[in-house]
């Protein structure tokens, strides 16, 4: 886990300045309208990566018992089955969407009536059938993360980052292109084609022992890994509404502007979370080891270096808000957008709140005691929509984020309260189920 953290600080690193160097040039070279429309729809078309049945974080609680056992045959089956019922599955869903697709006004979904239509919707198609297969073929994630090998997964991230800022430096300076659809579209094919070719790539070399096969199917494997994974599926669809839904409600609630000024204030906000992300992402998969091996001294101490990294991040956080005009002007050029404190003070504190949730939440995960996680988020989901139309409605993008604010502060609570219980052998009821 520690080798894997070492090596995501520098791929995520360069990562995260390869997203900065790239939100200029869309913000100065498309219209900001279309810009924000893309925004939206790659938010939209995001929530697909969602809803894998519970396969990806189903594979990712189970592959580990069978490598523990050194079972590589069961592993091998059990990915192969996986594939191919997320081939399959995928293949329904994009057909289904091109004989949807014609029927639905996307200049209306996307609030944007000045944008071109049929241009919209040609990006709408090309964006979500590349999300499809990258929807797929990320299941290696999943396998990466089982294996405890996050750095891996990073990297896939980074070289589909630096080809796509690549591809969007050619078309901009080079071809002067300004056609969102075209850029768009690029920018949306890249990624699965890196996740393509470097799976084949793992599965020749460091997977070769549990490479898919077709002949290896069974409905068996994947009825074990769904017993788990529907269970994860709901928290899937739930975390579409807590972390998905917030362009969309903008959109509608605000202006398709709006959206730019939140996901450009959101992306710089975000490089105080990168620290914590590499730390916490190892934490599942190595959780789940640990508690079949009761190891809970072991979870105590993870927990309690992933709260000093988290505050740490907070603290961070505070003297970037209070630097935040200055980088805006020197990032994105002066007087290019206004960008207000509160915009970023509220998505530094709602971030704060989801850190905090994700230190406990992480640790629950892997011990798969999901149910209260289930219902509880559940609940605070339902809450969350009708608060944050009414609270965007009343005091604009400030208003949505407060409504955000709220949710986290709620998911927090619960969640440090199941997780003590958990490691400390306490957890009775809904707690321990």
């Amino acid at each position: 886990m520690y080798k894997n953290t070492v090596a995501m600080i520098g791929i995520r690193g360069v990562s995260m300045i390869l997203t900065l160097i790239s939100a200029p040039i869309m913000l100065h070279h498309v219209d900001r309208a279309d810009y924000g429309v893309l925004l939206t729809l790659t938010s939209i078309v995001g929530w697909v990566g969602y809803m894998d049945v519970g396969l990806g974080n189903g594979l990712r609680n189970k592959l580990p018992e069978f490598l523990a056992k050194g079972d590589f045959h069961s592993a091998k089956k059990i990915v192969s089955s996986c594939y191919v019922t997320l081939a399959i599955y995928v293949a329904l869903i994009i057909v289904i969407f091109l004989m949807v697709s014609p029927f639905v006004d996307w200049l209306g979904v996307l609030n944007s009536p000045t944008s071109d239509a049929g241009e919209i919707r040609g990006l709408t198609n090309v964006v979500f059938i590349a999300f499809c297969i990258q929807f797929l073929f990320g299941l290696i994630n999943s396998i990466l993360f089982a294996y405890q090998m996050p750095a891996f997964q990073s990297l896939f991230t980074f070289v589909g980052q630096f080809v796509a800022l690549i591809a969007l430096v050619i078309q901009v300076y080079v071809f002067d292109v300004t056609s969102v659809l075209q850029i768009g579209a690029v920018n949306s094919i890249i990624p699965p084609l890196v996740l393509f070719w470097g799976s084949i790539g793992l599965f020749r070399t460091k997977l070769k022992e549990i490479a898919p096969s077709f002949k290896l199917f069974e409905f068996k494997s994947v009825g074990s890994i769904l017993s788990l994974g529907l269970k994860f599926f709901v928290l899937q669809m739930i975390t579409i509404v807590l972390f998905q839904a917030n362009s969309i409600i903008i959109a509608r609630v605000v202006s398709p502007e709006a959206v730019v000024e939140y996901n450009l204030a959101f992306k710089y906000v975000s490089l105080l979370t990168m620290i914590f992300t590499i730390v916490i992402t190892p934490v599942w998969s190595a959780t789940t080891d640990a508690y079949v091996r009761k190891d809970f001294e072991w979870i105590n101490k993870t927990l309690s270096f992933s709260r000093k990294v988290c505050i740490a991040s907070i603290f961070i956080g505070v003297l970037m808000v209070l630097a935040s005009k200055f980088v805006y002007g020197m990032w994105l050029g002066r007087g290019s957008i206004d960008i207000n404190y509160s915009t970023t003070g509220l998505i530094l504190l709602y971030i704060s709140f989801e850190m905090l949730y994700k230190v406990y939440g992480t640790i629950i995960n892997g011990t798969g005691k999901v149910f209260a996680q289930i219902i509880l988020t559940g609940i605070i989901a339902i809450i969350y929509i009708p608060l944050a139309i009414f609270l965007g409605n009343l005091c604009g993008l400030s208003g949505v984020l407060i409504a955000n604010t709220i949710v986290f502060a709620l998911n927090y609570v619960w969640s440090k309260l199941q997780c003590n219980k958990l490691i400390n052998q306490t957890a009775t009821g809904i707690w321990n189920k």
